[in-house]
């Protein structure tokens, strides 16, 4: 182990132990914010010598090389005073109005910037999102000290313990990591930021007059732009950031746009889950006028979506609407009109097409369709047989997979990354990692179904958050990337701060939109 590597794993561990220090309930009153305060600094502080230790030498020395010149460099200073003073001025206005904050917050989320990840790889990274968690904390922390936020405390919520729990230990799986390099880029860029996020949505929600309005409505907003982007792509046959996409379709039967997004998988999930707000919008709304514009509004995202040509994005959809279904019809009518579409649009389907009659029946043909997720299955469970307990350390999937390759199989295997979120956390964090993991999703489910059924005829916060994250859950089965994904840690803090304040934004976004009464289970 380098000396950098040593320093990585113990900012990891402190991280881990901030995060602990954050979300573990305990004490209460003024000594509950004390400690508060303090993981918070603990975290803030391990996560920028995290950020810290992947800046290389050749990182320093491309940039010195780019500021050579006295043009270039006051041109540099210029762009970070203009960076700080909007900054200062965005803080300023959230502490006055927190609703801008939720607006920047959906602005930013599917925002991606190529950028370096140290030394010569790079990778498309939130940067926007990074900035607007650094707004969001550094307002939070001025205006309470300040007394600006009269409401502002620490809140807690059902799943405080299972994420310190889970993400503590995939923090201190660095410890044991076979790739310490990768597992410090996922806690720089995934993990500690988004339980950042996630705390902050919590906090700032019941600050908010109308969170759900200002976090749905942008959210639509964005969706619809970043939809007509992928669908001029598709019109023009352009590709942005991605070449192997840009390759892949010069021989593929279809043309895949990926809109501002490097992978149209990626691109497709996003415009689901907006397709799943726009359902529940129409679904509580009355007026025609609101009809009409969300039903122009889901033209243009499906129409987005059927240009990514993204299988598990459909399905995941269909995930989403058949439980927004089940809450506003029952399940028995969402189950029998599910079965007879699948008779109706699958029977003829196989019967009729020998090629879909092939991927049905054939199970070969089912894993040559898979491209390869099924190889990568085995493989990862074939990783954790070789360390159940501990799993092999967060980020060593891919580094531990293509040791287990030989010589010629390295050479025709292009992805080495798991496509299957459960069997990544299975491999790197053992037994111990997947029974947290197991916990963590079992209690997000049962406490956002029974907080909304309980909350009839509301409850479409939760469990229009409740529905996003199965969906995205079935979608990371087939493409990963699920605690990756700052939609899951919105969608999660989403519901439960609904449910913390008693879902008093929902009532305040639906009093011009009529809440309907649902149909109870059955």
């Amino acid at each position: 182990m380098t000396t950098v590597e040593s320093f990585q794993v113990v900012a990891a561990l402190g991280a881990a132990a901030g995060i602990t220090g954050l979300l573990v309930p305990g004490l209460r009153g003024r000594a509950a914010t004390a400690r508060h305060a303090g993981a918070l600094a603990v975290t803030v502080s391990a996560w920028l010598m995290l950020v810290g230790s992947l800046i290389s030498r050749d990182d320093l020395r491309s940039l010195r090389d780019r500021l050579d010149t006295p043009v270039r460099l006051a041109a540099a200073a210029i762009a970070v005073v203009v960076i700080v003073a909007v900054s200062a001025l965005l803080v300023r206005l959230v502490v006055r109005r927190p609703a801008v904050w939720l607006v920047l917050l959906a602005l930013a989320l599917p925002i991606r910037v190529p950028l370096s990840l140290g030394g010569d790889r790079s990778g498309n990274l939130l940067v926007p999102l990074y900035w607007v968690v650094g707004i969001g904390l550094v307002a939070y922390v001025w205006g309470t000290a300040r007394g600006r936020l009269h409401a502002a405390r620490p809140r807690s919520t059902a799943l405080d313990l299972p994420v310190a729990a889970f993400v503590a230990f995939t923090l201190a799986s660095t410890l044991w990591s076979g790739d310490i390099h990768e597992a410090t880029v996922k806690s720089v860029f995934f993990y500690v930021p988004f339980v950042l996020l996630f705390r902050l949505v919590v906090h700032w929600w019941p600050l908010v007059v109308d969170p759900v309005r200002a976090l749905a409505h942008t959210t639509l907003a964005m969706a619809a732009a970043t939809a007509i982007i992928a669908i001029g792509q598709f019109a023009t046959r352009t590709i942005w950031w991605n070449d192997t996409l840009k390759q892949g379709n010069v021989y593929n039967r279809f043309f895949r746009a990926n809109g501002i997004f490097y992978d149209p998988n990626i691109l497709g999930r996003y415009l689901m889950l907006a397709l799943a707000v726009a359902a529940v919008y129409a679904w509580v709304s009355h007026r025609r006028a609101h009809l009409a514009i969300l039903g122009v509004v889901a033209a243009v995202l499906a129409a987005g979506l059927v240009v990514t040509f993204s299988r598990s994005s459909a399905l995941a959809l269909m995930v989403a609407v058949a439980l927004i279904a089940m809450r506003a019809f029952g399940w028995r009518r969402t189950i029998l009109v599910g079965l007879g579409a699948l008779v109706l649009v699958g029977a003829p389907a196989v019967a009729l097409d020998g090629h879909v009659r092939d991927k049905v029946t054939s199970v070969d043909h089912l894993a040559g369709s898979g491209e390869g997720r099924f190889r990568l299955v085995r493989g990862g469970i074939d990783l954790w047989k070789s360390e159940p307990v501990l799993g092999v350390g967060l980020g060593a999937f891919s580094e531990r997979y293509r040791e287990s390759l030989t010589h010629r199989q390295q050479l025709r295997t292009r992805v080495v990354i798991s496509h299957t979120a459960p069997v990544t956390v299975l491999a790197e964090l053992g037994v111990i990692g997947f029974g947290l993991f197991l916990l963590l999703c079992g209690t997000a489910v049962v406490t956002l179904w029974r907080s909304a059924w309980a909350a009839r005829p509301g409850g479409w916060v939760q469990w229009t958050a409740l529905a996003g994250l199965c969906a995205v859950f079935v979608h990371a089965l087939l493409y990963s990337a699920l605690f990756e994904d700052p939609s899951v840690w919105v969608l999660a803090a989403a519901g439960l701060a609904a449910i913390a304040t008693g879902a008093a934004g929902e009532r305040e976004a639906t009093q011009s939109l009529p809440v309907s009464t649902p149909v109870p289970p059955g």
